[in-house]
């Protein structure tokens, strides 16, 4: 019975630390601290030969992995569990399923009934059942999204997301319905924005980016396509059309935007920002812009005192900042940054013409 129980000892010792070889002698530590082996110094020699020779059993029965074939003199022996022999045995430390607990609370409920996230929670339900019930459901419940008043959802079919991620990870291509046409897609990456689900994909007939509006699209059948990894590197940060023609924005806040905030607190008041100077009565904050109608009406959200184009000392802040790393469609050049200004400025005055021609409409 006592080298069963050694057995089962070395087994957790070893699953804890996953794939990592860890030495002999680490065992042994583990071991002794948990009372399994007694380390004292009339008793340690005979304890190594035990764990020795239980590491020897394992070894030969294809439960555990060794890294060096020690000979007198050499390093000395390391071992890992072998993971194939136990799919479904690793332990984990009540701090990292804390984590895991805390990790789906980052998930909207709305979203935790996604079929293909089934999968991961029930996983980690599992894997949770050593740990204390109070602390698992307070962990589950620590933090929580809150949409904004305006915020849309709309719930997709499950068959078509599980396709459609079945599909990027697969690197397959997707034959769909979408908006009554058929298409032939390489979807790329799955995303939200304002609530609403996208999928950027690529055209397997143009060769063409595109962000389709998931609620419009039905997956049909997978197709079996070689589309070369360029394109996955060249738009797997690319979301929207307006990513392209970034430039240099600058806007002036009211000062009590940051009136709370240290450097140290390293907050962003926008996505994209990459500097900002505190002055007595505003902030003004530099960030990567868009002209694009989507871009500005996100951007007139705030309580702005003015929007302007970047200066020549502006465009020097972002070279000594190496933002192009991050936004390789931008341009250094003074005066591509304020062409694209003007076309941002032609998109702002669309945008409050209709909400001009609301005011106008509307009734006391």
């Amino acid at each position: 019975m006592q080298k069963v129980n050694l057995i089962v000892e070395i087994l957790k010792v070893l699953s804890e630390k996953g794939g990592k070889f860890i030495t002999t002698t680490e065992i042994f530590k583990e071991l002794v601290k948990g009372g399994v082996l007694n380390g004292s110094s009339g008793k340690e020699r005979a304890e190594r030969k035990r764990l020795q020779r239980a590491l020897s059993d394992l070894l030969e029965g294809g439960y555990v992995e060794r890294r060096f074939f020690r000979t007198k003199g050499k390093r000395p022996d390391e071992w890992r569990i072998n993971l194939k022999a136990f799919p479904y045995f690793v332990s984990y430390s009540e701090e990292e399923l804390i984590s895991l607990f805390t990790l789906i609370s980052f998930v909207p409920r709305k979203y935790r009934e996604i079929e293909v996230l089934k999968p991961a929670l029930r996983a980690v339900e599992r894997l949770g059942r050593s740990l204390d019930p109070e602390k698992r459901e307070i962990a589950k419940e620590s933090f929580d999204y809150l949409p904004i008043p305006v915020e849309r959802f709309a719930f997709i079919s499950n068959g078509t997301l599980q396709m459609i991620f079945k599909a990027i990870v697969e690197k397959r291509g997707l034959i769909i319905s979408y908006a009554g046409y058929q298409k032939e897609i390489f979807p790329i990456k799955l995303f939200t924005y304002n609530g609403v689900f996208y999928l950027s994909s690529i055209d397997l007939k143009t060769k063409q980016h595109r962000s389709l509006l998931v609620q419009k699209m039905k997956a049909l059948s997978f197709k079996d396509v070689e589309l070369p990894d360029y394109y996955r590197q060249k738009f797997k940060d690319v979301f929207f059309p307006f990513d392209r023609d970034p430039f240099i924005l600058k806007v002036r806040l009211p000062a009590d935007y940051y009136r709370d905030v240290r450097p140290e607190h390293g907050i962003l008041l926008y996505p994209t920002q990459f500097n900002y100077r505190l002055f007595e009565d505003e902030v003004e904050v530099l960030l990567v812009g868009y002209p694009s109608y989507r871009f500005v009406s996100w951007i007139v959200l705030d309580e702005l005192l003015s929007i302007s184009p970047p200066s020549e000392e502006d465009v020097e802040i972002a070279k000594e900042k190496r933002i192009k790393r991050e936004f390789p469609q931008l341009s250094y050049s003074l005066r591509v940054n304020r062409e694209r200004f003007k076309a941002f400025k032609k998109e702002l005055k669309r945008f409050f013409d209709v909400r001009s021609s609301l005011l106008k409409n509307l009734s006391i």
